[in-house]
């Protein structure tokens, strides 16, 4: 699927607060995020951008401010978003394959009490395709080292048709050439299929060289511009 063009900013954000008791995570927080583009947010540890991206995604809500997402409020059903998480931790020995990883993804469009069937297959193995895993459909999941992991994690939010892809840390433990090429991929599924990318990261130099635009966020956002 190729996101429709938009004149709306694919993510908005204007004078957002967030605290945790006394702790302040978010002051004031404005932003905005071009549709078809790609953002990177960073900062220090404790910065507030894990909660940024809990806002965004509607796992939070504000305590003041205004949040957008593809021109709705955060956390309405049926957003076409998907999100990429550090990793999933899965019990050890635990039998789940590649492809019942990402069919995951399909969950949101089923419904309640509907199991996945014959499309929701061919769906998974056409995002499986995409960043090139399908040979790897039914292996382990955890057996696959930690970039093929991530490449699945792409594929179980491809799988939704998201035009927002929300990244959170996801080359976090791999090595340079390995974040390279997951950088890499990402950029090319972005231009294939008109997506916006949102990625939180602090791997400050291999994100410069991708993203368009950077987000310097320490509670509140200090400067946000083209990596040069």
């Amino acid at each position: 699927m190729t996101c429709p063009p938009s004149a709306e900013p694919a993510i908005r954000v204007e004078d957002l607060w967030f605290s945790y008791g006394r702790r302040s995570a978010l002051e004031g927080v404005s932003m905005e995020v071009a549709p078809g583009s790609f953002a990177a947010l960073i900062g220090p540890n404790g910065a507030g951008k894990s909660t940024l991206l809990r806002l965004l995604l509607g796992v939070l809500k504000p305590q003041k401010g205004e949040i957008s997402i593809l021109g709705r409020k955060p956390g309405h059903q049926g957003q076409p978003i998907g999100y990429v998480p550090q990793g999933i931790r899965l019990p050890r020995g635990f039998p789940l394959s590649v492809q019942d990883v990402v069919v995951m993804g399909r969950y949101g469009n089923l419904g309640f009490f509907r199991r996945p069937g014959p499309q929701d297959r061919t769906r998974s193995h056409e995002a499986l395709d995409s960043v090139g895993m399908l040979p790897y459909a039914e292996r382990r999941f955890e057996d696959l080292s930690g970039g093929q992991q991530q490449r699945v994690l792409i594929a179980r939010a491809l799988v939704a048709d998201p035009c927002l892809l929300i990244l959170d840390e996801p080359t976090a433990g791999l090595d340079p050439a390995a974040r390279a090429r997951f950088y890499g991929r990402v950029c090319d599924l972005q231009r294939a299929r008109g997506l916006t990318l949102f990625c939180a990261s602090h791997d400050v130099e291999d994100v410069a060289q991708h993203a368009q635009v950077l987000i310097l966020l320490d509670h509140r956002v200090r400067a946000m511009g083209p990596p040069q």
